[in-house]
């Protein structure tokens, strides 16, 4: 891979190289491409990338696949586990690497025109992959070892924000986690590698926010967002977000927010106005997609 954005060797623990490292010869084997997301993207982005602690740190990894067909993904899992070195769990989605676990989660022309899949042969677990596409294509290169030689590609923070935003809806209650990462990454975006950009040609951004740079940074969060996203993808991140700080709103992505946030005195309307801004700068970024 060209254009590595970061070189994290050394810094990865050697069971996430070594899981990644055997998924990446048996995906290569097949002309499947995949990126990290999720809590895993979370930890590499803050806090190797930019030194950012979070909350909490997991040790397993969520990946998407780029695959056409439940057939393809198949022959995915089947191949991981010809290697001996891979097994599933009792979930479809669920692979075990030594002590890794790897939620692996399908994209890309396998959706329908709704972007969801639901997984055989029951079809009863239904999951969005709303953002999934335009995360992977907008995603980065990072170095996770020297030797071996191991580059992936990895979602960005506007990427991973969108789909934390998905996956919280879409499997409401069970994901307040997501809720918790979405602030984390409001609350911190200016830091993780955009403060030069607030300082100079988002200036204008800044200066509007009076030199605030969380809430320049948090409307440059959405601006970011939405220029990734098309146009199904904006329309459904703003209607979450518009139903979430409406007036007669039960407030629950507020909620979870707060719950998640590990601060004893966080408050709520600062919560909320914090999700204005992110909603704001998304109108901003929308371009032709507002309406």
């Amino acid at each position: 891979m060209k254009n590595i954005l970061f070189d994290l060797s050394g810094k990865i623990e050697r069971p996430l190289v070594d899981a990644l490292y055997a998924l990446q010869d048996v995906a290569a084997s097949l002309g499947i491409s995949f990126f990290v997301v999720g809590a895993s993207a979370r930890d590499l982005i803050l806090k190797h990338c930019y030194c950012i602690e979070p909350l909490r740190r997991t040790g397993d990894i969520d990946l998407g696949v780029q695959v056409a067909n439940w057939e393809q993904f198949q022959e995915l899992a089947e191949s991981l586990i010809a290697t001996g070195q891979f097994f599933q769990a009792s979930e479809k989605q669920r692979f075990r690497h030594g002590t890794i676990l790897i939620d692996i989660l399908p994209f890309g022309p396998i959706t329908g025109e709704d972007k969801k899949i639901s997984w055989p042969p029951e079809h009863q677990v239904i999951m969005s992959m709303v953002g999934f596409e335009e995360a992977y294509e907008y995603s980065i290169t990072v170095r996770l070892s020297s030797d071996p030689v191991l580059d992936i590609k990895l979602s960005t923070l506007p990427g991973l924000a969108i789909m934390k935003l998905i996956s919280w809806k879409d499997r409401y209650p069970e994901r307040k986690r997501d809720a918790g990462d979405l602030l984390l990454i409001m609350n911190k975006y200016e830091e993780a590698g955009n403060s030069e950009r607030l300082y100079g040609k988002e200036l204008p951004l800044l200066q509007e926010e009076d030199f605030d740079a969380r809430m320049a940074g948090i409307r440059l969060l959405g601006r970011d967002m939405a220029k990734i996203s098309d146009t199904q993808t904006f329309r459904i991140v703003k209607s979450i977000l518009d139903a979430e700080i409406e007036d007669l709103s039960q407030y629950k992505l507020v909620s979870d927010m707060i719950r998640e946030s590990g601060t004893p005195d966080v408050r709520f309307d600062e919560i909320l106005f914090r999700l204005e801004k992110l909603r704001q700068g998304i109108v901003e970024g929308g371009g032709k997609n507002v309406k």
